[in-house]
């Protein structure tokens, strides 16, 4: 009855890209992405490529181009948030409006509609075409769960930009799905300090080397608990057995090609070396 009241509330009618191929490849920021595009590069011909949050902040999102571009970071459309996130956002938006010169669709969060600042991407960018996704939760029966997956109204708990990107790859109607990028390994770099803090330090590809202890804050402000972060976990590594399942309904199949991926849902795919 909660996830009907929530749909009811908060999802909107959704439209999405059709795709012009057949398969998609999404780039997760992890960091083995860096080592898996010097080595298997020529695996992306012929297939949709999708990236995801700060991908447009590197060198390398001028070079693949991506198709799709997910952007689930809810404070990204909400004004009360710490300094640091609004500086991340406003170099995000930047990026993505200076730099796409190709065809793009830009998927976000439905709440995305009521922001000005990326509402208007598309008039500083015609390259850019927005859509809009419901990430609102979505529980229960199995059956009462697909039929919301399939019309869009919502999805597995969204608490990882790879969640609603696979969830739309099912829905837009490609046949297969690999991901690259979604090491997941943050229990390694988790630890709790002396007053109590808790640090997470989350490598991307981007900055594996430089990065460094940090709190994980709740929608852009205050920090999360070890409790709430290790919930958060388990609703993410959760909903990826939910999206295997709801994707074998549909005669998709998803493959992970991440070297040593924490993800245990999906069939692992090791590709030939320079393939």
């Amino acid at each position: 009855m909660a996830t009907l009241i929530k749909v009811l509330l908060l999802s909107r009618p959704v439209r999405l890209p059709k795709p012009q191929h057949k398969d998609l490849v999404i780039l997760g920021n992890g960091p083995s992405l860096k080592d898996f595009l010097k080595q298997h590069r020529t695996f992306l011909t012929g297939k949709a490529t999708m990236a995801v949050n700060h991908f447009a902040d590197t060198e390398i999102f001028t070079d693949i181009k991506p198709d799709y571009y997910m952007i689930n970071v809810p404070e990204f459309w909400t004004e009360d948030v710490d300094a640091d996130v609004l500086e991340r956002r406003n170099r995000l938006i930047a990026n993505l409006v200076n730099k796409t010169t190709w065809t793009m669709h830009l998927i976000l969060g439905m709440g995305a509609k009521k922001s000005v600042k990326w509402i208007d991407i598309t008039k500083k960018n015609p390259n850019i075409t927005l859509h809009y996704i419901n990430p609102t939760p979505v529980e229960g029966f199995k059956w009462f769960r697909f039929f919301c997956y399939r019309h869009n109204c919502g999805m597995p708990r969204p608490h990882n930009v790879l969640i609603p990107s696979i969830m739309t790859g099912i829905n837009m109607g490609f046949k297969e799905i690999f991901l690259t990028g979604a090491d997941h390994s943050w229990l390694e770099e988790l630890f709790v300090a002396d007053d109590n803090t808790v640090y997470l330090t989350q490598r991307h590809f981007y900055d594996s080397q430089t990065a460094r202890p940090d709190v994980m804050k709740k929608m852009g402000k205050n920090k999360r608990r070890l409790h709430e972060i290790l919930h958060k976990f388990m609703l993410s590594f959760k909903a990826y057995f939910d999206l295997n399942d709801y994707a074998k309904s549909k005669h998709i199949k998803i493959y992970n090609l991440t070297k040593n991926s924490f993800i245990d849902a999906f069939e692992r795919l090791k590709l030939p070396d320079n393939v």
